[in-house]
């Protein structure tokens, strides 16, 4: 579905829910309203390890003056408004404010004139672009359409989606000098009133948003605002994943035996794949079913399909104000014994500041074609577009969820196999299984990890019966699994792998369920230890070993969440297996738009090569690191570290990596500092 598309079906699907995010006054209620859903609602396989204790927020009172950076409390932004069909004109120009104390959004024009004014509590996706880091999109309940802006800077970007999410009533955010001193750290918040009235009320000095840059003038900042806030950076949510081919049948008719593999209402996100769900006898009959299976509590957030390969993906609605960045991509395979029968389709979004896709695949059938499957894979990972389109799927998000019925047998003749099923020793028969030997041998999915499977095999059952076939000898086998990919500075345990007792095909259903636990927006803005920001100097960037491609014309390239990209350092004229990058070859300093450490940790660099003597802009990528950068924010240290490349979901080589942390400057005010602003971005009229 395209952005137009989603956003028609997420206005229409939440125009008669709109009262259900309605600020309350009622305190008690407000606090019941943000309390996270207790073990029953997310499903017995939840752990309550993972969950966060079941406190109300206490409230709190804190004195204006007392906030740090307490203009951002009612902070002007100046932005462009965003046309990719015309360049930046006067027209463009436009003055965002966030005004806490109102509980509202305002957009103002040139002269400072309101043009648009949305309270708080009807904003429904505050979205940040992964291209362009300067660009964002507001999205209102009660507006026809959505604002689409470019700030001056990432750091401005930032700072708006700071206090933007703090000022929203469903939100709880990330920041322990807002929260109570005493409140428990391991699952405590507050619910904080800043107290601004009578002798509180502050008058600070900004720049002059609508005046050339370099001007101030006074800002008064009066009454009271609420911040629901935490001393826990992530929250948890429950996922369920599910894949079935369901060999041309229609699902059970009987909505208890697929209780089995799908439960009702158990969890936050539900991402379902199917393969050969050709019964349908109109476009979206699939995609129905779930929906009302799921019923009014759940919400379809992207479904795409590749002829009978489809994939959906439901939230909460609760949950819905926490997602943003939702795609949908396909692909189809181009192997001449398989084209347009094979491929995968996929859905990727992001639960506040954790990334996450979704692929369901059909590889190609039959024992023998191992080397087949393997090459629908590469295709599959190189061609997905989802997200940032100059990196693979494989290396870019915190993450990926794969699932399908990859086709993959037990090298095993059924004589030999009938006993051990029989005596459940599928361990036994897992040692003849083709995926985990691929995986074993580094061939495909590289780093992907599968819960242990407990379960008999998934196929070849005949249809309506709990019995295999017998194919052709061979053993039953497992063809329908889920693996997933997250990054080592992220948290993530799976509860449950299984397969399900429907036999309405040949194939059972597997289910896999997650617990992740997704990062909420920090506050750099009002964090009280206002420190330098970071930023990252490479001083080399080595390959040590390559297997893949010669380079002719090698470039590298950095992106990061939280600063300025792409960072792009100058092509090499030589040819070789193993480019090494140094001093105008590498990118310059990457300067972070965020302060805080433990923000910086859980998210990470991503380093992409390149060959520009390739024609063609899709045949360029050649592999990517990810440097994780958990225990490497250490100031004014010569580190080096080593990276595995990944390339069509293989490693293809390792680089070396130095590089010193240092620190370069303070979070500005809002509105830009003098000299900061871009002179289309400026106020005054021509």
């Amino acid at each position: 579905q395209d952005d137009e598309d989603l956003e028609a079906e997420l206005e229409a699907a939440l125009e008669e829910q709109e009262a259900e995010w309605e600020e309350d006054d009622d305190e008690d209620e407000e606090e019941e309203d943000m309390a996270e859903p207790d073990d029953e609602e997310r499903g017995s396989d939840f752990d309550e390890d993972d969950e966060e204790p079941e406190k109300p927020p206490e409230p709190w009172m804190l004195p204006l003056p007392e906030v740090t950076n307490n203009i951002y409390l009612k902070s002007y932004f100046p932005v462009l408004k965003w046309n990719p069909n015309k360049a930046f004109g006067p027209a463009d120009r436009r003055i965002w404010v966030v005004d806490h104390f109102a509980k509202s959004f305002y957009c103002l024009d040139a002269k400072g004139k309101t043009r648009r004014q949305h309270d708080a509590n009807k904003l429904l996706q505050l979205e940040r672009n992964v291209m362009d880091p300067r660009r964002a999109r507001l999205m209102f309940f009660d507006a026809a359409k959505s604002y689409e802006i470019v700030f001056p800077s990432n750091d401005e970007r930032e700072r708006f989606y700071e206090t933007g999410s703090s000022i929203r009533p469903a939100i709880r955010v990330y920041a322990p000098s807002l929260t109570k001193p005493d409140t428990a750290v391991d699952g405590g918040s507050t619910t904080t009133t800043i107290d601004g009235t009578k002798e509180n009320a502050v008058v600070q000095k900004v720049p002059n948003p609508f005046k050339k840059t370099g001007e101030l003038l006074d800002r008064e900042l009066q009454g009271r605002c609420k911040i629901n806030s935490s001393k826990v950076q992530d929250e948890p949510v429950s996922v369920w994943c599910g894949t079935f081919n369901m060999c041309g049948s229609p699902p059970p008719r009987d909505s208890s035996s697929l209780e089995s593999w799908m439960p009702k209402g158990k969890y936050d996100l539900y991402a379902v794949g199917t393969q050969e769900c050709s019964y349908q006898k109109e476009e979206g009959e699939w995609f129905g079913f779930v929906q009302e299976y799921l019923g009014k509590d759940y919400l379809t957030l992207a479904s795409m399909q590749l002829w009978d390969i489809t994939v959906v993906v439901l939230c909460r609605k609760k949950c819905l104000l926490k997602i943003t960045n939702v795609e949908g991509s396909t692909k189809a395979t181009l192997h001449k014994e398989k084209c347009g029968m094979k491929g995968a389709a996929g859905i990727c979004l992001r639960f506040h500041n954790t990334s996450m896709a979704f692929i369901s695949c059909h590889l190609a059938a039959r024992l023998e074609r191992t080397k087949m499957r393997k090459i629908n894979v590469e295709e599959i990972v190189n061609q997905i577009q989802l997200a940032n389109k100059d990196c693979d799927l494989s290396s870019q998000f915190h993450h990926v969820f794969w699932m399908g019925d990859m086709n993959y047998r037990v090298e095993m003749e059924n004589a030999e196999a009938a006993p051990l099923l029989d005596s459940k020793k599928y361990i036994e028969l897992l040692n003849q299984d083709q995926l985990l030997n691929e995986i074993d041998e580094g061939n495909i999915l590289y780093g992907f990890k599968e819960a242990p499977i407990t379960f008999p095999p998934t196929y070849r059952y005949k249809k309506g019966s709990s019995d295999y076939m017998n194919d052709r000898g061979r053993s039953p086998s497992y063809t329908d699994r889920i693996l997933v990919k997250s990054m080592s500075n992220t948290t993530i345990k799976c509860t449950g792998y299984g397969a399900a007792d429907v036999h309405t095909s040949e194939h059972m259903p597997v289910y896999a369920t997650y617990v992740v636990r997704c990062v909420r927006p920090h506050m750099n803005c009002f964090h009280r230890d206002q420190e330098p920001r970071p930023q990252f100097e490479f001083s080399e960037i080595v390959f040590e070993d390559q297997n893949h491609l010669m380079f002719r014309k090698p470039m590298v390239m950095i992106y990061s969440p939280f600063s300025e990209h792409p960072h792009k350092g100058k092509s090499s004229k030589t040819s070789t297996m193993k480019p090494s990058f140094t001093g105008d070859l590498l990118p310059g300093p990457i300067k972070c738009s965020v302060q805080m450490t433990e923000y910086l940790e859980r998210h990470a660099l991503v380093i992409i090569f390149r060959d520009l003597a390739e024609p063609r802009e899709d045949k360029m990528f050649r592999g990517a690191a990810v440097m994780e950068l958990q225990g490497r924010v250490l100031y004014d240290e010569e580190q080096e570290v080593s990276l595995d490349v990944l390339c069509l979901s293989r490693k293809v080589g390792v680089i070396k990596c130095k590089f010193k942390v240092t620190n370069y400057g303070y979070t500005p005010p809002p509105g830009g500092a003098p000299g900061r602003v871009p002179k289309e971005a400026l106020m005054d009229e021509e």
